[in-house]
């Protein structure tokens, strides 16, 4: 039994391990995952995810990376955390995909609400950050559910598929996840 660093109602955010690594592998380079997160032509190769690994343990208190588990079952549905985390200014860009069966269950929403309940409760963090790619809706949407606003947008940013996309950057502030959480 994997540790569970927060608990939701479907899924928890918990400690990610090397088994993981293949699963995550996977799904890091299937086409549908891959063309939203960078590029339709990247790629990693098998042992990236074992480097991967070794810098989440080196950094893990600088960029946390965790294992989305769903509760029931308690398999890996996914991989959420923090690209990087700025201290002096108290704000951290966040990272999530899942397994792509798994899409379309509500696992990424109350994903993102576990990472901003981490970001503002544990680490005291002012803001995080998203970037997504303009026709990603259903990560715009899970977004936007989670009291992101759009805050700024990189025109034809992406080359993904043959054209270019606007790269669009979604933010949450502390206090408005805190006023949020006074009328829920």
């Amino acid at each position: 039994m994997r540790p569970i660093i927060l608990k939701g109602k479907k899924v928890s955010l918990a400690i990610l391990l090397r088994e993981d690594l293949q699963e995550s592998w996977e799904w890091f380079n299937d086409r549908s995952t891959v063309r939203h997160l960078f590029n339709s032509a990247h790629f990693t190769l098998p042992e990236e995810e074992e480097e991967f690994y070794e810098e989440l343990k080196k950094n893990k208190d600088k960029a946390p990376i965790f294992a989305v588990v769903e509760n029931k079952e308690g398999t890996l549905v996914g991989i959420a955390g923090f690209n990087w985390i700025n201290w002096q200014a108290r704000w951290g860009e966040i990272l999530y995909y899942l397994s792509p069966e798994e899409r379309g269950k509500g696992y990424g929403t109350e994903t993102v609400k576990l990472l901003c309940d981490y970001a503002f409760t544990h680490l005291n963090l002012h803001k995080v950050w998203a970037k997504v790619h303009e026709n990603n809706l259903p990560s715009i949407r899970v977004l936007e559910k989670n009291g992101f606003s759009l805050s700024g947008r990189f025109r034809e940013h992406v080359w993904s598929n043959g054209r270019y996309l606007d790269e669009l950057i979604y933010e949450r502030f502390a206090r408005d996840y805190k006023q949020r959480a006074k009328t829920t």
